[in-house]
This record gives C-alpha cells, sequence and structure tokens, in this order.
C-alpha cells in the first residue's frame, strides 16, 4: 500500500468533496479519483459512499481512516526519530503543551534535558487541547502534555499517562465587587461577566458546571483561546474568568484572587499523551523521565512511588 495513496484518502476525507480536496492538494479531480479508486481495488471494498454534494467515508473508509491517520503520524515520526537515533543524545523533538504545563513543570524539565544534552534541540508548541491532538494525530508533534480526559473522542489512537492532579478555580481581580470572601454559589456566578478561553478543557468543566445545576452556561463577554490573555484583561477589569490553577508567579498573577465556590468540584488528570503503537525519539523518553521525577515532588502526583 503506497502512503501517498492514504494520504490522497484522507485529504478527501477532510474536504468531503472530491473536487476540493484535488484542488487543495495541486491535481486533477479525474486523476484523484483514479487513485481513490485504485485504493479501493486494493483493498477490495468500498471506501467512500458517493452523495450528490460529495462523499463521504463508507464503514470501510471510516476504519481505513483512523488507521490511515496513525500511519501518516507515525511516518512523519519516524522520520524524525531516525535523525534523532543517529545520535540518542542529539536531534530534535517537538512536543506541544497546554497552559498548566507551560507554566508548570515543563519550563524546568526542558530546562534540565538542554543543561544534560547540550546537543538536544526541543521545540514546544502551545495551544489549547484539541488543537494539540489533531497536531499529535498527524504527527507534528510527539508528544502532547495535557488533560488526559481530552483524548476519551481517540481512545483507539492515543494512550494516556496520568501524572498530577489537578484543580480548577474561578478568578477575579483584587478589589472585585464579588471579591468579598463569601462563598459563592453558581446562581451568583452566573450573574457574572466572564473572559473564557475556547477549545479548552476548562471552558468543557465551565459549561458542564453550569449544566449540572440546570443553568444556562454565561455567554462570554470576551473569548480567547490564550490563557494569558484572559488573565491580563481580568487583571484590568471587572470579568471573571476559570483557569487551572498553578504557582503564581508575577505577571497578571499578581493582581488576581481565587474567588471561592464550594459548589464546584473541578479536579481532573493531566500529562502525557502519545499515539498508540508509536516509538517515540530517545531524547522524548529522557523529557518524559525528567518530568515524572519532577511530579513525583508534586503534592498532588499521581506518579506512583
Amino acid at each position: 500500500m503506497d502512503i501517498r495513496h492514504l494520504r490522497l484518502f484522507l485529504k478527501t476525507l477532510e474536504h468531503g468533496n472530491i473536487t476540493s480536496a484535488a484542488a487543495d492538494l495541486g491535481m486533477s479531480q479525474p486523476a484523484l479519483s483514479k487513485h481513490l479508486s485504485r485504493l479501493e481495488e486494493e483493498l477490495e471494498v468500498k471506501l467512500l459512499d458517493r452523495l450528490p454534494r460529495g462523499v463521504q467515508p463508507s464503514h470501510f473508509g471510516k476504519i481505513l481512516g483512523d488507521y490511515a491517520k496513525a500511519i501518516d503520524a507515525n511516518y512523519r515520526s519516524a522520520l524524525r526519530h531516525l535523525d534523532s537515533a543517529k545520535d540518542a543524545d542529539r536531534g530534535e523533538i517537538v512536543v506541544g503543551a497546554g497552559f498548566y504545563w507551560l507554566n508548570g513543570l515543563l519550563p524546568e524539565a526542558v530546562a534540565q534535558l538542554a543543561s544534560k544534552y547540550p546537543q538536544a534541540s526541543v521545540k514546544i508548541t502551545a495551544g489549547v487541547p484539541v488543537d494539540l491532538i489533531n497536531l499529535l494525530l498527524s504527527g507534528e508533534v510527539d508528544l502532547v502534555f495535557g488533560p488526559v480526559t481530552f483524548a476519551d473522542t481517540h481512545k483507539n489512537l492515543i494512550e494516556t499517562k496520568s501524572l498530577i492532579q489537578t484543580d480548577t478555580e474561578v478568578l477575579v481581580r483584587k478589589g472585585h465587587p464579588a471579591n468579598n470572601g463569601s462563598d459563592k454559589t453558581i446562581e451568583e456566578l452566573a450573574e457574572l461577566d466572564w473572559v473564557l478561553p475556547a477549545g479548552t478543557f476548562v471552558r468543557r468543566i465551565f459549561d458542564h458546571i453550569f449544566e449540572a445545576h440546570s443553568l444556562a452556561a454565561p455567554k462570554p463577554r470576551v473569548e480567547v483561546n490564550d490563557v494569558s490573555c484572559s488573565l491580563d484583561i481580568v487583571a484590568r477589569s471587572d470579568l471573571a474568568t476559570i483557569a487551572t490553577s498553578v504557582a503564581p508567579s508575577g505577571g497578571a498573577w499578581e493582581n488576581l484572587n481565587r474567588l471561592p465556590c464550594s459548589e464546584i468540584a473541578t479536579d481532573r488528570e493531566t500529562g502525557i499523551l502519545k499515539r498508540k503503537h508509536s516509538t517515540i525519539p530517545p531524547l522524548c523518553d529522557k523529557l518524559t523521565q525528567i518530568l515524572e521525577s519532577l511530579s513525583l515532588r508534586h503534592s498532588r502526583s499521581l506518579v506512583p512511588s
């Protein structure tokens, strides 16, 4: 099976239309159709159901689609792995990380790795979990550090390892009218004006909190998928936000206070996400070992001793 055919198939699934997929690929529609037909002939199954305005994967196409994503991702990762395997202390690794890890243990772990392996190269991609998982599945990153439950919808493609249990808190600026020391109810939180992240695990928690109390989640006054930006906005206004708790250090944190609400139960597990059946580069192994060691010293670590 030609990996190029799998990539053409994946691009067709992405567009849901052979003509637009062909245009994106810089080839003619008949040429793409011919490649897809050859793939179906080789596998002896129908992969695409033709619709009046496009195509959709058949039962067999859905199965192949999942495996094709994994194959393509592992192929991309293999190229980097082969390069780094020439010297386990050299090479390049690419990891994705969410807000908690970027503002928590990851900087210390990368600093230790860089100090111990001067020839190592590390690229860190910051982002929200949904985007990072897409990068992981496409092979653009080797590992992701983030909430492990975000991988639930990709259980057949991603495996996880929980390292730390975190919680989530409502934050307002110091001197905010609602910040009077009293425990807030969900109804009182619903009356606040909000800055909220988009596409994050924290946002999912936020919506579920109100759903659990049969309330509509407040519509945010501001929506931004950069947590640091939302904290800066909150520090300068009477808006509130929700964020994963990390050790505050400088910047907007100096002007923020936690707004207590005992009705919120927001524990979550965060850790390492990787593609199933993939071999990660040696430098990734070294980085995760450092992180696991650091996590053991964390007060809410889930790594077994």
